[in-house]
């Protein structure tokens, strides 16, 4: 079965709106264009578990997960622990997209099973190599 990046759905955490919009355009430029953003920790949990008891933010179950470890209300790492304890997220292809080079951070996203850890700024040809779907290319 060939899969199409137009069909791969993404959820993008991240607060900071110039390497949102910075994520948005190198993913469109590869044909990514279902993109969902959480801006904190505690959004995107709400948004991957599904237990917003307001029912304001709508649930996803997106094929990649692209993660900033620096956010507000609930760090990454934090995100990232609580994604790999859930059954319904625990296998989900993470990639982390942080400004962070620090080993101790790379060491436990390694442990918890991460695709990529990407220093930001997130380019295609970082993107690419990765290889995730490639009977879509």
């Amino acid at each position: 079965m060939t899969v199409r990046l137009s069909d791969i759905s993404v959820l993008l955490i991240e607060d900071n709106c110039d390497d949102e919009w910075l994520a948005r355009w190198v993913m469109k430029k590869i044909g990514i264009t279902d993109v969902t953003i959480a801006h904190d920790g505690q959004e995107a949990l709400l948004m991957l578990h599904g237990d917003d008891p307001n029912g304001i933010r709508k649930s996803c179950s997106p094929d990649i997960i692209i993660l900033d470890l620096r956010l507000p209300k609930i760090d990454g790492l934090e995100v990232l622990k609580q994604i790999r304890q859930v059954d319904r997220t625990k296998n989900s292809t993470v990639i982390i997209l942080t400004s962070s080079e620090d080993p101790d951070d790379k060491e436990v996203c390694r442990k918890l099973g991460v695709t990529a850890f990407f220093v930001k700024p997130l380019s295609k040809e970082a993107l690419m190599k990765l290889n995730l779907f490639p009977a879509a290319l």
